[in-house]
């Protein structure tokens, strides 16, 4: 499954397809500054593991795979192509 999620009702949804044994791939948006890399979801709640990865990030998206794509940028587009043809949903 690939998902271009953010905030909490799709991480949730996808989720689901993780507990079922699924492959998830969550596309995140690339660093737009010091320390706020990916999904701006890692920053919110307490701190888990580390600088960027707190409760309201972890727990909706354990037994997931990410990528990080500038999908403003032609190779990040390239990427997420690949991705679409390769996968099954």
């Amino acid at each position: 499954v690939l998902s271009l999620e953010q905030a909490l009702a799709m991480p949730y949804a996808t989720l689901r397809f993780a507990q079922l044994g699924w492959r998830v791939i969550r596309i995140e948006a690339t660093p737009v500054g010091p320390g706020l890399a990916g999904d701006p979801n890692r920053h919110i709640g307490a701190r888990v593991a580390d600088d960027d990865r707190h409760s309201y990030f972890i727990a909706p998206n354990v037994g997931k795979e990410a990528i990080a794509l500038n999908l403003k940028e032609v190779a990040g587009q390239n990427v997420l192509h690949q991705l679409v043809r390769a996968l099954d949903v």
